[in-house]
């Protein structure tokens, strides 16, 4: 049995109770088999922290409930999935304002809309389009075979693992984290390679939010750039 903030890493694959259609997963060759498979994805079990709220709610909620290496098939209703479908999100657009987008209008086609929301094309006709801005899934029962892999109970390697979510596994090793518990701090020097990457800056300061909310509560984190002649000569 599981509680908020724990670490986690969980293995599944989702599908639509009525048809058995592959909608997610955490295995790289159920992708492919299932035609969803997205090459700037990691695949991989997937880390979860209990209580931060990324998971749909019925899955998460039902994680508390498991135990290490425990699989199980889990069922869960529109409602703590991805809604009921709600007939005012339908929309009509002109034609036009797709396609001054650089958007072709298909039908069944999902955008990604300038708010970050989706949409999916319903009809095309008379230059008029059709647009669904309820989520792809919603209104749907879906099934999720799941299994918890991993725990981590150690500060340190739960704060490598908010690294290594943040900035990949790519940087993640270049990251130096050290631990004072009599003066209650952290310590993180980042790696040269990250110096110039956008959002640096923000991505460094939701990683220590993250530290401290789940981490190690009365600690205080400072984060480092080391600069000397190297790191400019080998730029």
């Amino acid at each position: 049995m599981f509680k908020n903030n724990d670490f986690i890493y969980i293995e599944y694959t989702a599908k639509i109770k009525d048809t058995g259609e592959i909608v997610d997963t955490t295995n790289e060759e159920e992708a492919k088999k299932a035609n969803i498979y997205d090459e700037t994805r990691n695949y991989g079990p997937r880390l979860v922290i209990l209580g931060e709220n990324r998971l749909i709610k019925g899955l998460e909620e039902a994680l508390y409930n498991f135990n290490l290496n425990e699989e199980k098939t889990i069922e869960i209703p529109p409602e703590k999935a991805y809604g009921e479908r709600d007939n005012s999100k339908i929309k009509i657009v002109p034609l036009g304002e797709l396609r001054r987008q650089g958007i072709t209008a298909v039908p069944n086609r999902v955008l990604r809309l300038s708010d970050g929301s989706l949409a999916v094309i319903r009809s095309v006709s008379g230059g008029r389009v059709v647009l669904d801005l309820n989520h792809p899934l919603a209104g749907r029962t879906l099934v999720y075979n799941v299994k918890v892999v991993k725990v981590l109970n150690n500060a340190k390697d739960k704060i490598m693992a908010l690294i290594e979510r943040r900035f990949s596994s790519k940087y993640a090793n270049g990251f130096n984290v050290e631990l004072d518990d009599g003066k209650k701090s952290v310590r993180i020097t980042i790696p040269k390679d990250l110096y110039l990457v956008e959002d640096l800056q923000i991505n460094v300061y939701s990683l220590a939010y993250e530290i401290v909310n789940y981490v190690l509560a009365d600690y205080t984190v400072e984060v480092l750039q080391q600069y000397n002649k190297s790191t400019f000569s080998s730029s």
